[in-house]
């Protein structure tokens, strides 16, 4: 924080955008990290979703639509998990 007390010639203080996070009490850097990445998770499932769909239908159409289910619902799950973390003070 000591590097936040660099006064201007207008007399204001500047604070870089972590300093400025940490002291309205939204976290760090890792929140927002987090935050992003559980957003590529959701917009991820559904081509994940069809790529396992596709992989399992080797066996029988109902394991590839049932694995494309699960690995998408899974994707989800897993960045909505994120997102709530990221956004939590």
């Amino acid at each position: 924080m000591t590097n936040a007390l660099i006064m201007n010639n207008n007399h204001f203080i500047e604070l870089s955008s972590d300093e400025m996070m940490f002291v309205d009490g939204g976290g760090d850097i890792w929140k927002a990290v987090v935050g992003a990445t559980g957003s590529i998770f959701i917009g991820a499932a559904p081509v994940v979703g069809i790529i396992a769909g596709i992989g399992a239908s080797a066996a029988t159409p109902v394991a590839g639509v049932a694995a494309g289910i699960g690995a998408a619902s899974s994707m989800v799950s897993a960045g909505s998990y994120m997102l709530d973390y990221a956004t939590k003070k």
